[in-house]
């Protein structure tokens, strides 16, 4: 199987200075080579893996709290590595497990609480291959033009992959498995066999090794609820699949969406959008309950890239939003999971 080179490299000439896309402040962790260091300094987490990605990389999970948890949820982050607001989210949760505050030093007692009860299963690279390519760590401010090449990727004449296929329904064209060596620069969406990570091809098969390897492990431990982190130009929002795209009880799924955005708001966090999302196009989100039954959300942070946010607007306020907005949200869905039974039962 031919696979990409992810050694990461700034993947084409630009007039931008891209050193302020890479000077982020310390708790704003989420370079692939730096989460990897920081994994390794854990000693409270149990650690676990989805298997490997396409590239070779471990598909680590950690483990937080309870040894008999009444609910358990798994939230990834980095499926697409030019959304890295969920990774920073991922990793300042891990410290609150480890030392009772954030990277920054905030305490999240709420988190402690609801850990008694609630077992966290946290996975802060989704997608390993397409976050080592990447050499950026933020985007908060990077021209829209410049996001959109670093995400979707682009050819060796320097033209963007077709749109459409990208966003649109799977097709044997979304990914570019026999097309690697014309690529001039993969993008954040596909692992490094070319496969689009987030696109299954139908309710039964993925091709993407890793989401596969995740409907294994999410059953193998019996865990109630899935989450994807993402980020987009919309305010927060939190998306669930349609009734015909779920196998388990869609009522149930919508009233948990309904409680996640009600206790996030209690929590201090921001006032959740809430989406059902396109039913003519699969997504890790609609792939897991299809097959599981079990509860999934896909979670949209704003991203801070230029035009989403004041250009005045101090790029410190945008992380600090970003980061601490989905660790509200994962707050609110533990707490909310409490209220609904559970999928396996």
């Amino acid at each position: 199987m031919k696979l990409w080179n992810s050694n990461p490299k700034w993947p084409w000439a630009h007039d931008d200075d891209i050193s302020k896309y890479i000077d982020v402040p310390d708790w704003w962790l989420v370079g692939y080579e730096e989460v990897r260091g920081f994994l390794r300094g854990l000693t409270k987490g149990r650690f676990s893996s989805v298997g490997k990605s396409a590239g070779g990389r471990d598909l680590t999970v950690v483990y937080y709290e309870p040894k008999s948890p009444q609910r358990t949820v798994c939230v990834a982050g980095g499926t697409h590595a030019t959304e890295t607001e969920g990774i920073a989210s991922i990793t300042n949760l891990m410290r609150v497990f480890e030392a009772g505050h954030d990277l920054r030093g905030q305490k999240w007692p709420a988190f402690q609480r609801v850990a008694k009860q609630v077992g966290f299963y946290l996975m802060p690279f989704y997608n390993p291959d397409a976050t080592a390519r990447l050499i950026v760590k933020s985007c908060v401010g990077m021209p829209i033009d410049v996001v959109n090449m670093l995400h979707v990727g682009f050819w060796k004449n320097r033209k963007m992959l077709n749109y459409k296929r990208v966003f649109g329904p799977w097709t044997p064209a979304s990914d570019l498995s026999d097309r690697l060596d014309r690529m001039g620069y993969l993008g954040s969406r596909h692992n490094d066999a070319g496969c689009d990570i987030n696109r299954p091809a139908s309710g039964r098969k993925a091709t993407a090794v890793e989401t596969m390897q995740m409907r294994t492990y999410l059953k193998a431990n019996s865990i109630d609820c899935y989450m994807d982190l993402h980020s987009h130009s919309s305010p927060p929002w939190l998306g669930m699949c349609p009734a015909e795209h779920m196998k388990g009880d869609h009522a149930q799924l919508a009233k948990l969406q309904q409680l996640t955005r009600k206790k996030t708001k209690q929590a201090g966090g921001p006032e959740l959008v809430l989406a059902q999302q396109d039913d003519s196009r699969w997504f890790n989100g609609h792939f897991f309950p299809h097959n599981l039954g079990i509860y999934a959300f896909t979670y949209e942070a704003m991203a801070g890239f230029k035009g989403n946010y004041p250009d005045d607007k101090p790029w410190e306020e945008i992380w600090l939003a970003n980061a601490y907005n989905g660790m509200y949200t994962i707050l609110g869905l533990a707490q909310a999971l409490l209220k609904v039974p559970s999928p396996w039962k």
